[in-house]
């Protein structure tokens, strides 16, 4: 039902009409912003603000920033949305963006002061008109006008690009000498100048720069090139508009030439975020931990802003610092901590440049996917995120709550993955024990009963046969148990190997003396291609290897069966094959036949009871050694297990010393 009256709510907000105020860092626009939001409330519209600037915001002044972020306070407190672009031709992007919104109605300001003169500049009200016939435009009349005014800065020449001007102009002078010289058309000597001009717009990228060279090439030209030369005076009047010309000309080509490389460093700030964007998608899509996520997030967020970034974890309503980029007085953070706290109860923004908490020095978000799972803090001090900056930053928390989120699903579908392994596992050995444990026990109560109802009547054969059959069911019992202790201390990591050289003849004759009592019923041969073949190996585990494989083998090879065990040493290992003629293993068993309580073709018999412990406890003992274990079929047939155990190393002196001995 909620995800229904949330899709459902969803609609109706896409059904609703739409309406775009304009706005901008003018004092009017405020009267526009609350007739807009006026409007939008009566008529149950959905507002979007919409902020176009050809200039960035380091390039406002102090004043025209401090209004834009009063009118952005304005239109967050009207509940709309603010989009910002940056570009040149800002009637275009309007009418472009109310398309992609699918906006009805344009609401934007108009000065009531009319302009004198006859190149009056064409209102940005009448571009629109002029551009679209697809919209209402609705225009709200003001009484001031937004003008950008320059600062100081923009004032100030740098002594390094003054220099760098005039050597640009030295240089279009001499090679304007040489085309007087030759009497070239005076053509090409204005060319040249406007070339300069081009050049130093370029790399001043200041109109106040562009202005006095023009000036200065309008003076060069007329002192050195016209007549009479060496003097600012002329014959000819009609230089005097062909000054104006040229004047005109280089003021244009230098402004167009600032304009281009104002709109590619805004290009090149926009190229800069988007990939820092795609590099952050990639980034935490690598990450597989909650660690590494929060960490590579909060990288990303400082290389766009290149703000101090707090991050504080939230689990379990408590609120924990979990990192800082870079790193920070953490006196200053808490102090704040009760803002972060208040972010994550109420999931809202507070701190700087919001209505809560506007005297901390941290912005503080909640980043959040279905609920609150952390609280992000950037350094704002005095200063505000522009809106592209917000739109960005809000993208990224976007990408590190959908990769915290994906996390704890892999994290809880392991977890339900394990447990479900576990209840697996604890399912067949229940079901194992129930079968193996009831059959032993059942013989070794039913011989022991007749033992004692009996005793008399049997001959001395048949109680030593019973004896016998309680015998091997209670060491196969006890063998059972060693298994389980085995596996369980191995898988714990509790079990200690205490490895020393040892002599693998006696290890094998050893485990021999161990094997099942149904030994007789097989030929088992030694094989050791040198007497002094010595491993490094915990003996006692060793021969519990040895025992269960050729249990094994006399468990699943018929009778006067042959059973091999050869050793020999290749290199710093020792390598022991123990093979039969028996039946050998299909070649799908071989794959399985190491795991846990796994039995080969999935029989369980009277016979060849067992809970598929043995191999598996093998391959663990033998992996702990730094040995591997394997299984393969004999020619013409039969089974071959093959491992490998670290080598005892001998001088000549030690093998001396044994052979001697």
């Amino acid at each position: 039902n909620m995800v229904y009256s949330k899709k459902l709510n969803e609609n109706k907000l896409s059904n609703k009409e739409r309406m775009l105020v304009c706005i901008s860092p003018s004092p009017s626009c405020e009267k526009v912003i609350v007739k807009a939001i006026d409007l939008a409330k009566k008529s149950g519209s959905q507002l979007i603000a919409l902020y176009v600037s050809s200039l960035s915001k380091e390039e406002l002044n102090e004043v025209n920033k401090t209004q834009l972020k009063r009118n952005i306070e304005l239109v967050e407190q009207g509940g709309a949305k603010i989009e910002t672009i940056y570009a040149g031709d800002i009637p275009f992007q309007i009418i472009e963006y109310a398309k992609s919104k699918h906006v009805s109605k344009i609401i934007i300001g108009r000065s009531v002061e009319k302009r004198i003169g006859i190149f009056k500049k064409m209102s940005l009200t009448d571009q629109l008109l002029s551009l679209s016939n697809e919209f209402d435009i609705y225009v709200i009349p003001v009484y001031d006008k937004y003008s950008i005014s320059l600062r100081k800065e923009d004032f100030y020449l740098s002594k390094k690009k003054v220099i760098l001007s005039l050597l640009i102009l030295f240089f279009c002078t001499m090679i304007s000498f040489v085309f007087f010289l030759f009497n070239f058309n005076d053509s090409n000597i204005i060319m040249t100048y406007i070339l300069g001009i081009f050049l130093i717009s370029f790399i001043t990228a200041n109109k106040i720069y562009c202005i006095v060279f023009s000036l200065i090439c309008v003076l060069i030209f007329n002192f050195f090139f016209t007549f009479p030369t060496l003097s600012l005076s002329v014959y000819d009047s009609g230089y005097l508009i062909t000054f104006l010309i040229m004047f005109i000309v280089a003021f244009m080509v230098s402004g167009l030439s600032s304009r281009i490389q104002q709109n590619s460093q805004i290009s090149s700030k926009i190229a800069q975020r988007t990939k820092i964007l795609l590099e952050t998608n990639q980034i935490l899509q690598k990450e597989m931990s909650k660690e590494g996520i929060i960490q590579k997030g909060c990288e990303q967020l400082y290389k766009l802003l290149n703000r101090d970034i707090i991050y504080y974890t939230f689990e379990n309503n408590e609120l924990n610092l979990s990192f800082l980029y870079p790193n920070q007085n953490k006196s200053i953070l808490l102090q704040e901590i009760e803002v972060a706290k208040w972010v994550a109860t109420h999931n809202k923004r507070a701190g700087a440049s919001t209505h809560h908490f506007s005297n901390a020095k941290f912005f503080y978000l909640a980043i959040r996917a279905n609920n609150v799972s952390g609280v992000v803090g950037i350094y704002l001090g005095k200063d505000r995120l522009d809106i592209f900056e917000n739109d960005i930053l809000l993208a990224i928390l976007g990408e590190i709550a959908l990769a915290l989120e994906i996390e704890k699903v892999i994290f809880e579908k392991n977890e339900a993955d394990l447990k479900a392994k576990n209840e697996q596992l604890r399912a067949d050995l229940l079901r194992s024990i129930s079968h193996d444990l009831r059959t032993p026990l059942t013989s070794i109560s039913g011989n022991a009963d007749m033992l004692i109802s009996n005793s008399e009547v049997l001959s001395k054969d048949q109680k030593h046969k019973l004896y016998m059959d309680i015998y091997d069911d209670a060491f196969w019992l006890i063998n059972l148990v060693e298994n389980l202790l085995s596996v369980t201390k191995i898988e714990n990591g509790t079990m200690q190997i205490k490895k020393e050289p040892q002599v693998v003849e006696d290890v094998i004759l050893e485990a021999l003396n161990h094997v099942s009592r149904k030994k007789i019923e097989h030929t088992i041969h030694v094989q050791l291609d040198n007497e002094l073949v010595m491993a490094n190996i915990d003996a006692r585990l060793i021969i519990q290897v040895i025992i269960n494989i050729v249990d094994n083998a006399i468990k699943y090879t018929p009778k006067d069966s042959n059973i091999t065990i050869h050793a020999y040493q290749k290199n710093e290992q020792i390598i022991i094959d123990i093979y039969d003629d028996g039946y050998g293993i299909d070649e799908k068993e071989q794959e399985k036949i190491f795991e846990k309580f796994y039995l080969a073709n999935n029989k369980i018999k009277d016979s060849q009871r067992g809970l598929g412990l043995g191999l598996a406890l093998c391959k663990a003992i033998v992996e702990a050694h730094g040995g591997i274990i394997k299984v393969s079929n004999c020619k013409p047939h039969g089974a071959l297990f093959q491992f490998t155990l670290p080598a005892v190393i001998l001088d000549l002196k030690d093998q001396a010393m044994f052979d001697f001995e």
